[in-house]
């Protein structure tokens, strides 16, 4: 079984070495691996160009969009199944891809397969995100999506079954590729409860103010979800999301205040700290003051015994 992993970059300096590696590092050894670079001008190529031997196809060239770039790799791949792993994204381990394939075999009517992913945040937190089974995955795309980085595809999905990415989106094409999937009733889709891979949630994907009016313009022209039941369901799904939402600001709220109220205190420890350093201060150089007068007076001491006894000695030799 082959299987295919694309990536799609475009200045990605920062991050697309890392991918690179975690994808190059696989234990499994029928693996084609796919670069699609949009003409990057920064130092992605630089980057890019010592694992060449390890890359089956990499292309560099000017396209019109992220789904553009994975559209163009999906057309050069010839794997069983296909993958993607964007550019600040990586598989969480070495026999990732591997595990993976032994799933496919063990089961091989799946037709798309998706694990557990990882989620990274800009402020450095982590999160481990647990996928939802098969079976609740319309009630989970109304504020959800599926794991892309943790996902493989038979070929023959984006070929014919449900086709490639909508380039006329501008970010969401993945979700909306995915809600295409979960339709397609010939589709047989499988949970593998395992971590694949760790994703970026700093990425262009990420912007809310972009990506979520996408997704719910899509959503709201999806036939499914304009059924009777799914406008209740959607409903009270998002009438549960503005409740947690309304409690997690009141609990940031309150964990702001009693921060707050923290660095008051300190601020005032610190000032009164800051006060006795002060006070401190005077007292030290007050006392070397005092040091360096009974220095001197010894010293002066010490001359008027040295002065006698030469007086004396000089008595004597009179």
């Amino acid at each position: 079984m082959k299987i295919s992993i694309i990536t799609v970059c475009r200045n990605a300096e920062q991050h697309i070495e890392k991918a690179i590696q975690s994808i190059v590092s696989q234990t499994y050894s029928n693996l084609e691996y796919i670069i699609i670079d949009g003409d990057s001008q920064d130092n992605t190529k630089a980057i890019i160009n010592p694992y060449h031997g390890s890359i089956s196809r990499f292309i560099s060239e000017p396209d019109s969009g992220i789904y553009n770039a994975m559209n163009k790799g999906l057309r050069f791949a010839t794997g069983d199944y296909i993958g993607f792993i964007n550019a600040d994204d990586y598989l969480i381990d070495e026999h990732a891809i591997e595990d993976v394939a032994h799933f496919l075999a063990v089961h091989p009517d799946c037709d798309f397969v998706y694990g557990d992913l990882e989620v990274r945040y800009p402020s450095g937190k982590t999160i481990l995100g647990k996928s939802q089974p098969p079976e609740n995955m319309f009630d989970e795309m109304i504020c959800g999506c599926l794991p892309h980085q943790a996902s493989f595809a038979r070929a023959d999905l984006f070929f014919s079954r449900v086709g490639l990415f909508n380039e006329n989106n501008r970010i969401s094409s993945d979700y909306e590729w995915f809600l295409r999937l979960v339709y397609n009733e010939t589709v047989k889709l499988c949970h593998y409860p395992r971590t694949i891979a760790s994703y970026y949630a700093g990425g262009l994907s990420s912007r809310i103010e972009l990506a979520v009016p996408e997704s719910y313009k899509i959503q709201n022209q999806f036939s499914l979800y304009q059924q009777p039941y799914w406008i209740k369901r959607r409903l009270l799904k998002f009438q549960k999301y503005v409740v947690q939402l309304r409690q997690w600001l009141a609990a940031t709220e309150t964990s702001r205040d009693t921060l707050q109220a923290k660095y008051d205190d300190l601020l005032v420890k610190h000032q009164n700290l800051l006060a006795q350093c002060e006070t401190l201060s005077a007292e030290l150089a007050k006392l070397r003051r005092q040091r360096s007068i009974e220095d001197l007076v010894v010293k002066h001491q010490n001359l008027l015994a040295q002065c006698e006894a030469l007086a004396t000695e000089l008595t004597h030799l009179r």
